[in-house]
């Protein structure tokens, strides 16, 4: 699985953003979230990739969730 680039997201509240052309980022801004939606064998994936600011600091964190598209086998009663 390759891994997702989490340089998309600000980095810092504080700092400017490489990838807004150098604007200041909101303080207002607390959390973001990058969503992924993903084709596989057994039916789609979902990858959210999360950053969540503090007092200055950002944590990220990183969920995937297979979605299985195809039949399964059930028993008839």
């Amino acid at each position: 699985m390759k891994k997702t680039n989490a340089n998309i997201f600000y980095s810092n509240p504080k700092i400017y953003s490489e990838n807004l052309d150098n604007q200041k980022v909101p303080a207002s801004i607390f959390r973001q979230e990058l969503v992924t939606w993903q084709y596989t064998e057994d039916g789609i994936k979902r990858t959210t990739i999360t950053r969540n600011f503090s007092n200055g600091k950002h944590t990220d964190s990183y969920t995937s969730e297979p979605i299985s598209l195809k039949k399964s086998l059930t028993v008839n009663k």
